[in-house]
C-alpha cells in the first residue's frame, strides 16, 4: 500500500499543472502522439498508427494489434454496417474511424473532440487519405452536442467516456442524437461491482486523470443509468482480464526504451486468469473494462 501511495503522489508531483488546470484537453495535448505508452513522439514518425486505447489482448501481442482488436470489440457491440452515419465521440487521432471505415464499410463518421490539436493533427490524416467525404471531425464536447435530434443511426465512445463530466449527461445526448432504432456502443473503464468508497489515493489519482467522481460507479449502475434515459436491450460485456495484463507488459517493455514495433507481449492463461496488472488500476478504483450496446426504441 505504502509503494501504491508513492506512485499516486509521485504522478501528481510530476505534472503539479494538472491540478490547478483540471482539463482532459490540456492533458492529451501535453502527452501528444503516445498516450499510452506515456512518451511523446512528437509525429516524427509518419507512419506510426496513432491508436488510443488500452488494447485487447485476448490473441493480439503487439500494441497496434491489441489497438486494433479493441476497436473491433467495439464496432462489432455497435453493429457498424454500410449504412451507418456514425457520431464518434473522444476519438482520438481518428485511427478508429479509418479503421471502421475499412473494415465494416460504414457510410459516414461525424467526429467530435475536445482536444484541438488531436482535431488538427487527424484533419490532416483524412485528407492525406482522400476520405473528406465519409469523415467529418468537429472540436466539440460530448456531453453538449451540437446537432439536432435524430442525427444518427449510432454513436460510439471508444475508452473516453469516463472523463465527460458527466458520463450520464453524455448518454443523454447520445439518446438524443440517436435516430429512432439506433444504437449507442461504448468500451468504458468502470468500478469493479461491489467495490468499497473510493480511498483518498483514488480520488487523489482520479484527478490527476481527470475522472469526476460523478462516474464513479459499476456496471450494474451503468446499465440503470442507460436504461432510466430510455435506452432498450443493454448489453454488458466486462472484458478487463483481456485489457489490464496485456497494456501493463506493453507498458513496462515501451519504459524499458522498446519501440512500439519491437514490443511484443506473451501472456500466460494464469496471468489472464488472475487478471495480472490489475494493482495498478485500483490506484484510480477503475478496476473494470466494459463494453456496453444499448438501443433506443423504434
Amino acid at each position: 500500500m505504502f509503494v501504491n501511495v508513492l506512485r499516486a503522489l509521485e504522478a501528481v508531483i510530476l505534472t503539479p499543472k494538472f491540478l490547478l488546470n483540471p482539463s482532459p484537453a490540456s492533458y492529451y495535448e501535453y502527452l501528444g502522439d503516445d498516450v499510452i505508452e506515456g512518451q511523446h513522439g512528437k509525429f516524427v514518425d509518419t507512419k506510426k498508427p496513432l491508436w488510443l486505447n488500452l488494447g485487447y489482448w485476448k490473441v493480439a501481442r503487439t500494441y497496434p494489434e491489441a489497438a486494433a482488436a479493441l476497436a473491433t470489440q467495439l464496432g462489432d457491440a455497435a453493429a457498424l454496417g454500410p449504412s451507418d452515419a456514425l457520431l464518434d465521440v473522444g476519438f482520438g487521432f481518428a485511427e478508429q474511424d479509418f479503421f471502421w471505415i475499412e473494415r465494416y464499410g460504414v457510410k459516414h463518421i461525424t467526429g467530435v473532440n475536445i482536444t484541438a490539436m488531436q482535431v488538427e493533427r487527424s484533419q490532416a490524416r483524412v485528407k492525406d487519405r482522400g476520405l473528406e467525404g465519409r469523415v467529418e471531425l468537429h472540436v466539440g464536447s460530448a456531453t453538449k452536442l451540437e446537432f439536432g435530434d435524430a442525427s444518427f443511426d449510432k454513436v460510439t465512445a471508444l475508452e473516453c467516456a469516463h472523463h465527460f463530466d458527466t458520463r450520464e449527461q453524455f448518454f443523454r445526448e447520445a439518446f438524443r442524437v440517436l435516430r429512432s432504432g439506433g444504437r449507442l456502443a461504448t468500451a468504458d473503464g468502470t468500478r469493479s461491482v461491489g467495490e468499497g468508497k473510493l480511498t483518498f489515493i483514488n480520488k487523489l489519482s482520479l484527478k490527476r486523470w481527470f475522472v469526476p467522481l460523478a462516474n464513479m460507479y459499476d456496471r450494474d449502475e451503468y446499465r440503470r443509468k442507460l436504461e432510466a434515459i430510455g435506452f432498450v436491450n443493454v448489453r454488458c460485456e466486462s472484458i478487463r482480464n483481456y485489457v489490464f495484463p496485456g497494456v501493463v507488459k506493453y507498458h513496462a517493455l515501451r519504459n524499458k526504451g522498446v519501440t512500439m514495433q519491437d514490443a511484443v507481449i506473451e501472456l500466460s492463461q494464469d496471468e489472464i486468469d488472475r487478471c495480472v496488472g490489475i494493482e495498478l488500476w485500483k490506484l484510480t478504483g477503475l478496476t473494470d473494462y466494459v463494453i456496453f450496446s444499448a438501443d433506443k426504441p423504434l
